[in-house]
Parts: structure tokens; sequence; C-alpha cells
């Protein structure tokens, strides 16, 4: 299995980048490389968990949903994700996925980054390529 994730700088921005076996564990490493962008939660164990039914009608609008609904937490409810998890939902409508995040508040976590303000969609790419599911957005700091 070959999975990850990384953060690279870009002018003004930063690039997310992402790659896994399959589409739900690439949209997880990318939310993991967006916290990990901004935030160090040094190892904190999670104390409260939000689950969201997602449904978006392409590969790439589902990985802006995720990423923004990340930011959404943050700014909305001070909640920082430090875990993830995407399953595609059983018998549910084509594409439909649960995402669940594993969250401690963002005061419990080291900023070591710019804060995200928002995914942008423009250099979006988010598909299969050379036998595995990569991810690369933009970010705006």
């Amino acid at each position: 299995m070959s999975k990850g994730h990384r953060a690279v700088p870009h002018t003004a921005d930063i690039a997310v980048e992402a790659w896994a076996d399959n589409r739900e564990e690439c949209l997880a490493e990318a939310v993991q490389a967006l916290v990990e962008s901004f935030a160090d939660s040094g190892g904190a164990v999670p104390d409260d968990c939000v689950t969201l039914a997602m449904a978006e009608e392409t590969d790439e609008a589902l990985l802006v949903a995720v990423l923004d609904e990340v930011i959404y937490q943050i700014e909305v409810y001070g909640r920082l994700a430090v875990d993830v998890s995407i399953d595609e939902r059983t018998g549910a409508t084509k594409g439909q996925v649960e995402v669940r995040l594993a969250t401690v508040p963002v005061e419990t976590a080291d900023q070591v980054g710019a804060m995200p303000k928002a995914i942008a969609v423009h250099s979006l790419r988010f598909g299969r390529e050379c036998g595995l599911w990569r991810a690369h957005v933009l970010v705006d700091v």
C-alpha cells in the first residue's frame, strides 16, 4: 500500500499534495496534509467527532467540499481535525461518502503556519494517475 501527503510552498499560498491506492485514502491524506500545513497537534487525543454525508457531482468537487469542511470546523466551531476516515456509503448514491473528522479544540494545537482561508479551484487535480489516486490543491492562506 502506498500513501502519503505533503505541503509545498506556492507563491503567496501553499499547495497540498496527497496520494494513495484509493480515492477515500487519498481524501484522508489530503486532509492530513492541509492540517499539518498550519498546525501541530502534538499527538492530541480526539475528544469529539463530526460525521458528514457528502455526495458531490465530481471527485474534484468532493475534494474541495471535504477540505472546505475542515476549514469551516476551525472557523465556526474551533475544532481541529486530528484524524479522518472516509468511506464510500454502502447502498448510497454513487459517489456518496461518509466523512468522520476526529477533532480537538484548535487551541490545543500549536500553530506552525498560516491558517487556511479557502481552497482554490484553479490548478485543482484529483484522480487516478500511474496506478494511484493523486490530489493537488492550492490553499489560500
